[in-house]
């Protein structure tokens, strides 16, 4: 290229210049266009995320609540509706009230299923471990006696023999036989007297073992049946829970039929009425679980004294 060129630019250098320019332009326009229609797609996508959420929590609310079935919920739905935003707010309030002890209700009673399972099964394996107590230790007390007994059986027949021998000779009156043979028994009589008391020693250990473990186990089942008042406490409050949830039946079919009546100061009076019951149903079952929990204490304490044995 010449200087000329460069001082002085061509048409065609010009026409190049420009059109870069352009293209230029173009991209940036291109680009904004792109990040506009990038940027929406974006905040339509967080508009339905929000209110996907939104309606999943409003659910979860709503699941919270009270189950009125089909009719009952168009019905509460109207109510709410047709209320203004004081009374609506008022009706809502209690409303959540009911479904909050509900859900306390419920939350106690899959714990009441899962520690009485712990407990049922807890007891069995109490039980089987009761009476096996002391098991090995008088086993082989027993064993040890058969084994001596074994050990000392040659000498007993020997011993037997020996003074059958000294009868037979005190009967054909056989003065040197019978002084041989009385020498050989009154050698053994001190020897089958020790073996023999040693017998005697370990069936007393035996015995006294089995006196041990029947005495163990006897005690171990009367701190078993501990739990025996509680079991009976609990019967107890499921009468009372049953009662409770009979309350909270009634209450709910008087909520539903005020619902459909649409009278709000009935409507609010029976949902007062049904938290009321619902309260006291929540009530039993915690009481129900707390003296689960005294069963579970029982068993705790008796493992506890199982551990304690020699194994």
């Amino acid at each position: 290229m010449e200087t000329s060129d460069i001082l002085f630019p061509s048409p065609i250098a010009g026409s190049y210049s420009h059109m870069m320019e352009q293209s230029n332009v173009r991209r940036r326009q291109l680009s904004s266009f792109a990040h506009l229609i990038f940027g929406s797609r974006l905040l339509i996508g967080l508009v339905i995320l929000f209110s996907a959420g939104t309606i999943y929590f409003a659910s979860s609310v709503e699941a919270a609540g009270i189950d009125l079935g089909v009719t009952a919920q168009k019905a509460w739905d109207s109510v709410l509706n047709k209320a203004d935003a004081q009374t609506k707010l008022t009706l809502k309030q209690a409303y959540e009230k009911v479904g909050n002890w509900k859900a306390q209700e419920q939350a106690w009673e899959q714990k009441i299923k899962t520690l009485h399972a712990a407990n049922t099964a807890e007891l069995e394996r109490l039980r089987v471990e009761i009476r096996q107590t002391d098991d090995a230790k008088v086993v082989a007390l027993a064993e040890k006696v058969k084994q001596t007994q074994a050990r000392y059986e040659p000498l007993f027949a020997l011993y037997s023999s020996v003074n059958r021998q000294l009868d037979a000779a005190k009967a054909i009156k056989n003065k040197e036989w019978s002084a041989a043979i009385r020498t050989q028994a009154e050698t053994l009589r001190p020897v089958v007297k020790l073996a023999r008391e040693d017998i005697r020693i370990k069936k007393k250990e035996l015995a006294e073992a089995r006196k041990q473990k029947s005495a163990e186990i006897k005690r171990l089942r009367v701190m078993l049946a501990g739990a025996d008042s509680a079991k009976k406490q609990i019967q107890t409050a499921k009468k009372q829970a049953s009662l409770a949830k009979e309350r909270y039946s009634n209450a709910l079919q008087q909520f539903k039929q005020n619902t459909k009546q649409g009278q709000t100061s009935r409507i609010l009076s029976s949902l007062n009425t049904l938290a009321s019951a619902a309260e006291k149903w929540t009530g039993t079952k915690q009481n129900i679980h707390t003296l689960e929990q005294k069963v579970s204490t029982t068993y705790v304490k008796v493992r506890q004294e199982i551990a304690k044995r020699p194994k």
